[in-house]
């Protein structure tokens, strides 16, 4: 189901228009009009909205998903309603995180693979590991977070254990989530416990990537240590770079955000260098030694190369 749509004039919806461009709020709590915000600059930015078939059928559709999968969700542990009973969101425990926690909102496209093997097995069952934001969803798939996304099904702490019954999915997605959780190789163990015989996982793993996606950052994995984490339990069936992963989105990234984030004085010195002449700078050289000095820790800490830490016993 699609749960985003291009905002036309012909199709204009403003309720789904305001959900789905959350930067509109300063505007509208200035007295600004979305209708008006859509006609004047919306059309031309190609804005998007959240239909008006999702919203007005989302009651409807999460108690028929919640009955098909009730039987798999793990009900010891302490749970609850957040909008009906018997229907979706449901929520495990109290200890989540809010979206004003985050920079922003991750809303990523589904992996063409995982979303064919969901659609190619109507009758299985799947889930989506730290899904956020998802702009096309499925009947037969779980979404999973740790704060309260419009498309979640289920809100879990993040202690990276989740109320799913061992061996009843068939499949299992998580994209650009494992940096992000404190003890990647528990979810690991984690989807191998739910997934039946057979099942799949579809993992995309950052690798070099700076400090994004705050409140946390903790691991990213180069293609040897992906493999390694799924070697246990796991017939590998392939493990490479796609198309959103290459050193085309490395580069752009680090040096396009370092430049962004160096206060201006900085940034033109660094701008009207030729790409072999910056890189012909040594580490240590009076070249870098300026660049770097008076940068605040947290953008130090963000391109680092690596980190050092010296600690005692207690």
């Amino acid at each position: 189901m699609i749960i985003t749509e291009p905002s036309t004039f012909d199709n204009f919806f403003e309720k789904g228009y305001v959900l789905a461009n959350p930067d509109l709020s300063g505007h509208l709590a200035r007295g600004g009009n979305a209708t008006a915000h859509f006609r004047e600059w919306g059309h031309k930015e190609g804005r998007r909205q959240v239909t008006r078939f999702f919203l007005e059928n989302r009651s409807r559709l999460n108690r028929e998903k919640y009955g098909r999968f009730s039987s798999v969700i793990d009900k010891s542990r302490e749970y609850s309603f957040i909008d009906e009973q018997s229907s979706f969101p449901i929520c495990f425990g109290n200890k989540h995180f809010s979206l004003s926690e985050y920079a922003s909102e991750s809303a990523h496209p589904v992996y063409g693979p995982f979303a064919a093997e969901i659609t190619s097995n109507p009758t299985g069952l799947y889930a989506d590991i730290g899904a956020g934001f998802r702009d096309e969803v499925f009947d037969n798939c779980l979404y999973i977070e740790v704060y309260p996304s419009m498309t979640a099904d289920m809100l879990v702490e993040a202690d990276c254990l989740y109320p799913i019954k061992s061996g009843s999915l068939d499949g299992i997605g998580c994209f650009a989530v494992l940096e992000h959780v404190t003890s990647p190789w528990k979810v690991v163990e984690e989807m191998r416990r739910m997934l039946k015989p057979g099942g799949k996982v579809f993992i995309d793993w950052p690798f070099l990537q700076p400090v994004h996606g705050y409140p946390s950052h903790y691991f990213n994995a180069t293609r040897q240590g992906l493999e390694l984490m799924f070697s246990d339990g796991f017939e590998v069936e392939y493990c490479r770079t796609e198309g959103n992963q290459t050193p085309a989105f490395t580069m752009q990234w680090v040096v396009g955000k370092f430049l962004h984030d160096l206060p201006a004085e900085k940034s033109s010195t660094l701008r009207s260098m030729t790409l072999e002449q910056f890189a012909s700078q040594s580490p240590a050289s009076p070249f870098w030694q300026s660049l770097l000095t008076g940068l605040p820790d947290a953008m130090i800490s963000e391109f680092s190369c690596g980190n050092t830490l010296v600690a005692t016993k207690r």
